[in-house]
């Protein structure tokens, strides 16, 4: 009875502005506790940044120049595509692989190369080749492959090539880095390859090349992109 008299006395001199006050603090501090996570939750929802795979077969993406270095000056053709950030913030730590690799068959059929695991692609002219932020509203390129000249010869380090597809000249992959134990290039054929972008704050994406190769070198682009057509 002590008890309750007490807390009754000390409710009947609590007054109308005490309760709003006491209300008032309780709002505003849940408010404080809770307002970060709705904020990260709209920041997230409204306001990520968006990935896109863009590619066309044509200067400046694609192009003819030269490899330049102590005793050699070739000819040769680079293969790049665009990745574009659509959305609203920048896009943190981009990763770009090659994920799979599938070859066509003689019955016109994709056939998938089991023992190809995901490698890098290089971002094209920076140091750090394996990640980049992309800022809203930005186009970055990264590099897919590039053709040499016959006479500027590719040795892959691959060591399941025949003697005749070493003697092939190839579509070379942009690895930053280059195993033994699955192919580093393409010899003449038709493939289809998947590529994709990794972000610490976007969501994946992915895109399918069909790429097409016969091997022939050509000294212009516009005859160059009939014998190697990327689509």
């Amino acid at each position: 009875m002590i008890v309750s008299t007490t807390s009754a006395s000390i409710s009947s001199q609590i007054t109308t502005s005490d309760w709003v006050q006491i209300g008032s603090t309780l709002l505003l501090g849940a408010l404080a506790v809770l307002a970060p996570y709705f904020a990260e939750r709209l920041k997230h929802r409204y306001f990520k940044p968006g990935l896109k795979i863009k590619f066309k077969l044509a200067p400046p993406g694609c192009h003819k120049t030269r490899r330049v270095g102590r005793g050699y000056d070739f000819p040769v053709y680079y293969f790049r595509f665009l990745i574009e950030n659509f959305g609203k913030t920048q896009a943190e730590d981009c990763e770009v692989f090659l994920e799979n690799v599938f070859r066509e068959n003689s019955a016109g059929e994709m056939v998938k190369n089991k023992s190809f695991t995901p490698v890098n692609l290089k971002w094209s002219g920076i140091r750090d080749p394996y990640k980049r932020t992309i800022q809203p509203g930005k186009e970055m390129y990264c590099d897919l492959g590039r053709v040499q000249h016959p006479d500027d010869k590719f040795h892959s380090v691959f060591k399941g090539f025949s003697k005749k597809d070493e003697e092939s000249n190839k579509f070379i992959f942009e690895f930053p880095e280059r195993y033994y134990s699955q192919q580093d290039c393409l010899t003449p054929g038709k493939y289809k390859i998947e590529v994709s972008v990794y972000s610490n704050n976007a969501k994946k994406t992915s895109r399918h090349f069909l790429l097409s190769w016969t091997g022939e070198w050509k000294d212009k682009e516009e005859s160059m992109f009939s014998e190697l057509v990327i689509r």
